[in-house]
């Protein structure tokens, strides 16, 4: 006879670097389900330096909720006491404890480099330099700024003596092959194994920097290597990351990864002495937890199962699909403190693109440079709200990026997205525009649809927590609180060339006990059909000749089981848009087609209130963050855009190329002639 598992109140709390969410969970009926949850600003930083400041504050707006006590003046009540009072477990993880930078050390920038790379996406890092033999440019002697030769391998040591890496990660070489180039890169990684401090007479004093260091290269130069750094680094090994060309294992150098993350950078939180006290069960990496529920969803409904969370520091995806799993955490790319790993990788112009109301591309830097800096400031007006959607769809593209480097043709098919842009989503057509636009999913992913889920109380990250000691409250909050209250959409996606206009897909809903209805959707368009949650139809759907169905062929009309779809938030959304999405060249046209899905996703209701574009061109931004890009498509492809402001001349003697004089002669105008200043978002 089986015994019940025993039930506890529990506090879970999600520590972020910008909000602390914390929830309550309690026994009702005979299982674990939520009772409560708040979310606060974060107090991991100064003046306050303490992530418990937060969860107490989370604590009592929960009490106002549900009439619990739940804290004592500043303190939580824990245990739970006779009255019910408190709880009896609290548990945390944390995506707020900062990236652990890396150095990778490889023979093959292609190979074992790429291969050490995508492992070194298990968890929140940043890769401070990469190293390679492979590039015989940078084998030539060159003159340093003092005229002194140095060699390559004295460059590289000099430059990773600045660096001050939390770990080292040595990857390349065959199995069965040589060793030589294994055994040179554990002498620069030795070399460069030094703490340089000065004294208190002002004199420099070097010592040695024992730092950890992953070798994942070829097992047979183990001992040599071991040998080179047996006096310098706290050296573990772990299989070859890349054994042979056509075989890369990531699992082993992963778990590797994570446990210096967890060991050496989580315990620095600020407050881990009282959180510690406080919870008694370790703390636990966000992107850990996510990545646990993941897996655990795909097995437990054998599904393929793609996770999303745009956070403000990080942005993660996780995918569990046909037995294999792949993290992709992009740490340092976010929608608020991570804004600038965004522009740095996809640039201002792929933000911009998104943007269906004019601003030039140097008030938008600017704007994001701001909100950088105060990213716990909420949206004010509806074009904030729109540029924070286009940062996330960015930082969103960047992590999927990332993931299908490592899991090409993955296979999914439902859909779990997070992340408190997408969360707090005034509407859920904006949820779900934005996270399409970033996904841009085909037809190869499922037969016929696509489950979308919008986590709208970050319940997928507090169930990974409570993963690992409280299984089964985990698995009752999943799939009582999450799953039932969070559909969000069934998308259909239908492929085929044909000219804007033209129909692409006939789509019939046969409503369980109700009413039939039709849409027509054509290329270039989304559209939805209603079906609220609770009910139930049938799909059918006739596509024109050329254009498909999931894996069926073009023109094969494809309909779903009776009543096998499920109503959700926005029903069910048929996307003819095309992949890849491709907008148009021209700025108005751009602007009315973005204008027109969020008209059909029931985002706006009225046409489009903004003016196009004036025809000046606008200079360049600055080039702090917007030239770091890595040419990605929308960057290359997309022309500069048009200044929204009327123009002014340049005053004689100011070179036009020069911005900052044209900001100081626009400013000057500007105090003159008042009554011509204009906002960054006009309308008509």
């Amino acid at each position: 006879m089986s015994v019940a598992p025993e039930l506890h109140a529990l506090l879970i709390a999600d520590i972020g670097s910008v909000t602390t969410h914390v929830w309550l969970a309690d026994a009702v009926d005979g299982e674990t389900r939520l009772i409560g949850q708040a979310e606060v600003p974060s107090s991991v930083t100064l003046p306050v330096d303490d992530a418990t400041v937060a969860i107490v504050e989370a604590a009592r707006r929960i009490e106002e909720q549900t009439g619990r006590r739940l804290t004592d003046g500043a303190r939580l009540i824990t245990p739970q006491n006779a009255e019910r009072d408190g709880v009896d477990v609290v548990i945390a993880c944390s995506s707020a404890a900062g990236l652990m930078g890396l150095v990778i050390a490889a023979v093959a920038g292609d190979v074992s480099a790429r291969s050490a790379e995508r492992a070194s996406r298990a968890t929140y890092t940043r890769v401070l330099q990469t190293v390679t033999l492979d590039d015989a440019a940078h084998r030539e002697t060159v003159s340093s700024a003092d005229g002194a030769g140095l060699t390559w391998t004295e460059r590289q040591v000099q430059a990773l003596l600045g660096l001050r890496p939390d770990a080292v990660l040595i990857a390349g070489g065959l199995e069965d092959g040589a060793q030589d180039a294994l055994v040179r890169l554990a002498h620069i990684i030795a070399l460069a194994a030094l703490d340089t401090q000065v004294d208190t007479q002002g004199q420099q004093r070097q010592s040695i920097a024992r730092r950890p260091v992953i070798f994942a290269g070829n097992s047979q130069a183990r001992d040599r290597v071991t040998a080179v750094l047996a006096e310098r680094a706290d050296l573990t090994m772990v299989d070859n990351v890349r054994p042979s060309l056509d075989v890369e294992q990531l699992d082993p150098v992963r778990r590797e990864i994570v446990r210096l993350y967890n060991d050496r950078l989580l315990p620095g939180l600020a407050g881990m002495a009282a959180l510690h006290r406080l919870s008694r069960t370790p703390l636990r990496a966000v992107c850990d937890a996510a990545g646990v529920m993941t897996r655990f969803v795909a097995e437990r409904y054998q599904r393929g199962v793609l996770a999303l969370d745009a956070g403000a520091m990080h942005t993660t995806a996780h995918l569990s699909s046909q037995g294999r799993y792949s993290p992709a955490v992009l740490g340092g790319v976010g929608t608020g403190y991570g804004m600038g790993g965004v522009l740095a990788n996809r640039g201002i112009a792929a933000i911009h693109r998104w943007l269906p109301f004019p601003i030039s591309e140097r008030d938008l830097l600017h704007w994001l440079l701001n909100k950088m800096l105060r990213p716990h400031v909420p949206p004010a007006t509806r074009e904030e709200l729109l540029i924070e959607h286009a940062v996330a769809r960015e930082a969103l593209a960047c992590a999927l990026d990332a993931l299908w480097d490592q899991h090409r043709d993955a296979e999914y098919d439902l859909v779990i997205v997070g992340g408190g842009i997408l969360r707090h989503a005034p509407s859920p057509g904006l949820a779900v525009l934005t996270v399409l636009d970033a996904l841009q999913p085909s037809a190869a992913e499922s037969v016929l649809a696509l489950d979308l889920h919008l986590d709208s109380l970050g319940l997928m990250n507090a169930c990974g927590a409570l993963a690992f000691t409280e299984a089964d409250a985990a698995l009752t909050l999943f799939e009582r609180d999450l799953m039932r209250n969070t559909p969000l959409a069934t998308v259909v996606v239908a492929l085929g060339d044909g000219r804007p206009g033209e129909t692409a897909v006939e789509a019939e809903l046969q409503v369980q006990g109700g009413a039939t209805r039709h849409v027509r959707v054509a290329h270039g368009e989304i559209a939805r059909l209603n079906l609220s949650p609770g009910r139930r139809g049938q799909l059918t759907l006739r596509p024109a000749g050329g254009v498909r169905i999931g894996r069926n062929a073009p023109g094969v009309e494809v309909a779903s089981d009776v009543a096998a779809i499920s109503g959700s938030a926005l029903g069910i959304v048929i996307d003819a848009r095309g992949r890849p999405l491709r907008l148009p060249e021209d700025s108005r046209a751009r602007q009315d087609m973005l204008w027109s899905w969020l008209l059909a996703l029931g985002v706006e209701r009225e046409p489009l209130p903004y003016a196009p574009l004036d025809s000046a061109v606008e200079p360049p931004p600055p080039a702090l963050l917007a030239q770091t890009g890595r040419g990605t498509e929308p960057r290359a492809s997309r022309p500069s855009t048009t200044r929204i402001e009327e123009a002014h001349p340049v005053p004689e003697g100011v070179n036009a190329g020069d911005s900052i004089e044209q900001d100081l002669a626009k400013l000057r105008q500007t105090v003159e002639e008042p009554e011509k200043k204009r906002s960054w978002f006009r309308r008509r």
